[in-house]
């Protein structure tokens, strides 16, 4: 059965193929002038290749055809996010969380605001790409036959697991994971992979730049997700070119976040200081100890000593926050998981767990 014109757009986006959105939508836009989808898909997919002109203006019209949907309005306030404006950001997301309270994302963007909106904070998210994490990612529709399937493995569970976890063993033997041939570089792209010009923190030559984005391909599929961000941290701090860099940051949408027993490669404090760009958006499992604990309703946050569980040894601190309220001893040594960020301009860790001797983990 022939698919719309809508449909094609929306499998090439959920692909992440946004200049394929492009290409099938602008040439119809007298056809879809009273469309939201079309408008909404046109400016998302903008808003992922970097086109910010294109992105308001197709924003603008779909706000003209409806008023309240709350995606399109955490979309307007990512643009306002990445121009700097965190005060016209705000006040549409709050706007947002007017018409759906519950909406995730507002409620996410907002906290990073709040904890993380400073100029040197949100600059560098665009600089790296990182911000696109703000922007809203449609979800493509379950189709019948996968729902019955769903329902089924619900019903048959006890029975799957075991077979599942065995799957797991077999999948992580044979290396094999996602599926990455929409991201490998073809001979166009290949032929410009050095970007000529500008000021860069790491030069690399051609074969360098092939090397280190096939590597992160492979550590991805190696389970190795550390190793992965590495190569593409030294990618996006690079001489490399625009496509390069582009699909490197489509790459990171596969990492996963690990547990204590599943991360690996992590890098030691020293390391980490001496070039933090490099291991951003890993994540270290470190001992340590806890000082200056802040805990709320909903959050914990405290100054991380790292290396000082055994206290003879300061590595260094860092600021720890846990966007749920963890339970933390200052008297006792602990072990966090968390992904190094940068907050006001300095390292910090994103908490995802926390290890206390003589506790169970938490956060898990």
């Amino acid at each position: 059965m022939a698919i719309t014109l809508m449909e094609r757009a929306k499998r090439a986006f959920y692909r992440r193929r946004y200049n394929d959105v492009l290409t099938i939508l602008e040439p119809n836009v007298i056809q879809y002038r009273d469309s939201f989808p079309f408008y909404y898909f046109l400016g998302l997919a903008c808003l992922h290749t970097g086109d910010i002109g294109g992105a308001t203006s197709y924003f603008q019209r779909a706000r003209q055809i409806k008023m309240r949907d709350p995606d399109l309005l955490a979309a307007q306030a990512a643009l306002h996010l990445r121009r700097g404006d965190t005060h016209q950001a705000v006040e549409y997301y709050l706007e947002a969380l007017e018409y759906d309270p519950g909406h995730a994302l507002s409620r996410r963007s907002l906290e990073f605001i709040r904890k993380n909106g400073d100029p040197e904070t949100v600059s560098a998210l665009v600089e790296t790409g990182r911000i696109s994490r703000f922007y809203p990612r449609p979800r493509p529709p379950v189709p019948l036959a996968r729902v019955v399937l769903l329902i089924a493995l619900a019903i048959s569970v006890a029975f799957l697991v075991p077979l599942a976890r065995s799957a797991v063993r077999e999948a992580r033997t044979t290396g094999t994971r996602a599926d990455l041939s929409a991201l490998e570089l073809t001979g166009q792209e290949k032929s410009a992979v050095v970007e000529n010009g500008g000021t860069y923190r790491y030069i690399l030559t051609e074969r360098e730049i092939l090397s280190a984005y096939a590597l992160a391909q492979q550590s991805f599929q190696s389970y190795r997700d550390n190793a992965a961000q590495i190569e593409i941290n030294r990618l996006l701090n690079s001489n490399a070119g625009t496509a390069v860099k582009h699909k490197a940051r489509l790459l990171m949408e596969y990492l996963s976040v690990p547990g204590f027993d599943t991360v690996k490669d992590v890098p030691p404090f020293a390391k980490v200081a001496n070039e933090p760009w490099l291991y951003l958006d890993c994540y270290v499992a470190w001992k340590g100890m806890a000082t200056n604990v802040n805990r709320t309703e909903r959050s914990v946050s405290f100054d991380f000593l790292v290396g000082y569980d055994t206290r003879t040894t300061l590595e260094g601190i860092v600021p720890a926050s846990f966007g749920s309220a963890l339970e933390v001893d200052p008297e006792r040594p602990l072990e966090v998981l968390g992904r190094l960020t940068f907050a006001s301009g300095k390292l910090a860790l994103e908490g995802v767990s926390i290890h206390q001797s003589g506790k169970p983990k938490a956060g898990e």
